[in-house]
């Protein structure tokens, strides 16, 4: 009998243990999220440009995303708000500056962690693209995130011309193939209904010297022949 009673006090002592850590676990998850959404918040702000952080404050902001990463490793919106936060924490600094590499490099690795959680994310890939660009890391991933943003994003103009400002800057290295990918995304963006895109692409053209991707619908804009 005094076995019985024993067995069930060590029952009754880990259910209770078990409720406790439950308990625990639901609490701690739940103050991380809430962290999450406050630094979130903040850092969209200080990316408009609508207010500053004050001393310590980035770095407030990194640790809560990296603690609710903690609760929720497989979450991409995280994954994404601390890349993008680690990102332009360093945005002006040299790539001279070892922390500033350092912290682009750590802001790659999450936009590839979430290029694999989400893989038909436009803006993921064309953070990946813009990364890899600024760190000149432009040979095989580059080239891969540059197909997949214009894969992905098709009808996104922001995304459209980020991607294919970065194809016309490493337009010498690029393979003929995604040279055509890159002319095919000018010539789409040109002749959409919606957006006006011609002024902007005129820039960007005479900006890398590559004025004929443009003759077929500028002509004598970009000092194109007459046909």
């Amino acid at each position: 009998m005094r076995r019985i009673v024993s067995l069930h006090g060590v029952a009754a002592i880990l259910l209770l243990a078990t409720i406790a850590a439950t308990t625990y676990f639901t609490v701690m998850r739940f103050a991380a999220e809430l962290s999450a959404q406050d630094a979130r918040y903040r850092f969209e702000r200080w990316e408009a440009g609508k207010a500053k952080p004050k001393a310590g404050e980035v770095a407030v902001a990194i640790a809560a995303l990296r603690a609710a990463l903690a609760y929720e490793p497989g979450n991409p919106n995280l994954h994404s708000d601390l890349g993008r936060l680690l990102y332009w924490d360093v945005h002006a600094g040299s790539l001279v500056d070892a922390e500033s590499r350092g912290s682009r490099e750590a802001a790659l690795e999450r936009f590839h962690q979430v290029a694999r959680l989400r893989p038909s994310s436009g803006h993921t890939w064309a953070n990946i693209a813009l990364a890899r660009y600024v760190l000149g890391h432009v040979g095989l991933e580059f080239a891969l995130a540059l197909d997949q943003t214009l894969r992905w994003a098709p009808w996104q103009p922001l995304l459209q011309l980020s991607a294919i400002q970065l194809g016309l800057a490493t337009w010498q290295i690029l393979d003929e193939p995604r040279q055509r990918l890159v002319a095919e995304a000018i010539q789409r963006q040109a002749t959409w209904k919606m957006v006006d895109q011609k002024p902007a692409l005129i820039r960007l053209l005479r900006a890398y010297g590559r004025m004929e991707l443009g003759c077929p619908w500028a002509g004598a804009a970009l000092g194109c022949p007459a046909t």
